[in-house]
């Protein structure tokens, strides 16, 4: 079976959608004929990959990938932004030309790609999977004033996603909560799985020795990973306010991060201290192994309270750090059920920063419930297990 791959993100980036896009290929690529579409390394900056040629690393990998342009940073007009999308999408699924595939997966949050895969999929019989990593649609409505042309022009699209949505072949739901949405907005049953996020073993690997921090030192908590709108991270300048025995750092980059570094220039708390986004993983595992307390916050609105279980959140726990999650809904309620994390209401640095102290207040609990979180990750999220029954049910359906 002939499988095209058509992912925005894809390694050597590290975020959470080329690490899911990545190992999908690998898992792919050992039972199928596989080929990647992607674009030129360059999330969430070209910057960061400006010295780094991926054409030999493409080429060591047995499969073939064919790369478009860089990706460039988003729009802050939406109707900019949409354009640029649909025009990248149109290169992407017209990227691999004079091969046929049996099957298109599409991973997405870019919104345009899962449609547009859907017709070039159906021009050439092929099935057409569709990998939901975000409802990108719905966060774009709920960010609009009530009323407006934007609004009815945003209507009509969540309205048009949905409507490729149900004629997919298979749609894949990235986390549970993600699943039982599109569920009851109308994707049949009998297509639709869920795979959700993990870790590979080699980064379970990379942390089976975990030690503890020197005791004397000063505490450090820190957050690693995008810095998006839904993540609303600015928050963590206000608990550090309120800690100031405490050492924060902000690991990343995204849209947010040239608010925060401007509030950081303009007075902001002394004790915050940024750090570039992370693209070698050596240096990536160095911020975990220095860090005390790792945080995570997700802003409440009534799409992400529904489905976002952060990908972040199993790095975090694979590492054997404490977490403090700020969030509300499907993770909120799966991580308090377990005692994987301290879980607080998000948008409140005062319990934030509450969260924090308890963890430092009581080191050995908060070790027992980081094994715990480890343990967790290492047996219900082991990424090479879970592609091996998504691989199998693909080649069930379309073998």
């Amino acid at each position: 079976m002939r499988v095209l791959l058509v992912s925005q993100f894809f390694p050597p980036e590290t975020s959470a959608g080329a690490n899911r896009a990545g190992a999908m290929a690998m898992a792919l690529s050992e039972r199928f004929e596989l080929r990647v579409a992607t674009l030129q390394p360059g999330y969430p900056d070209p910057s960061y990959f400006a010295a780094f040629d991926p054409r030999a690393a493409d080429a060591a990998r047995g499969f073939a990938v064919h790369r478009d342009l860089a990706f460039r940073p988003h729009e802050a007009s939406l109707v900019r932004r949409a354009l640029r999308e649909i025009g990248m999408s149109l290169r992407l699924v017209n990227g691999v030309r004079g091969w046929r595939p049996d099957v298109v997966l599409v991973t997405t949050p870019s919104m345009f790609l899962g449609p547009l895969a859907w017709w070039w999929a159906r021009a050439r019989g092929a099935r057409h999977a569709w990998d939901v990593r975000d409802l990108t649609w719905a966060y774009a409505r709920e960010s609009v004033s009530p009323g407006g042309a934007s609004r009815a022009l945003l209507g009509l699209l969540e309205r048009a996603m949905l409507w490729h949505l149900r004629r997919a072949d298979l749609v894949i739901g990235a986390t549970a909560g993600l699943s039982s949405v599109l569920r009851r907005q109308g994707v049949r049953d009998d297509r639709l799985v869920t795979l959700s996020n993990g870790v590979t073993r080699e980064f379970l690997d990379a942390f089976a020795e975990s030690p503890p921090r020197p005791a004397a030192s000063r505490p450090r908590v820190s957050y690693i990973g995008l810095m998006g709108y839904n993540h609303d991270i600015g928050i963590l300048l206000d608990v550090a306010r309120r800690l100031p025995q405490a050492d924060f750092v902000l690991v990343g980059d995204g849209p947010e991060r040239p608010a925060i570094e401007a509030r950081l220039a303009n007075g902001g708390p002394t004790n915050v201290r940024m750090a570039r986004y992370e693209t070698d993983r050596a240096a990536l595992r160095e911020h975990y192994l220095s860090s005390d307390v790792l945080v995570n916050h997700t802003k409440p609105t009534p799409t992400l309270n529904d489905i976002v279980y952060p990908a972040k959140t199993f790095e975090y726990f694979a590492t054997r750090r404490p977490v403090v999650y700020a969030g509300t809904g499907f993770a909120a309620d799966l991580l308090r059920e377990r005692d994987l994390a301290i879980v607080v209401p998000p948008g409140d640095p005062a319990a934030l920063a509450h969260g924090i102290e308890q963890v430092l207040a009581a080191p050995d609990t908060a070790h027992e419930r980081a094994t715990r979180a480890r343990t967790f990750v290492k047996l219900e999220h082991c990424r090479e297990v879970q592609l091996m029954a998504f691989v199998q049910e693909l080649e069930r359906r379309f073998g």
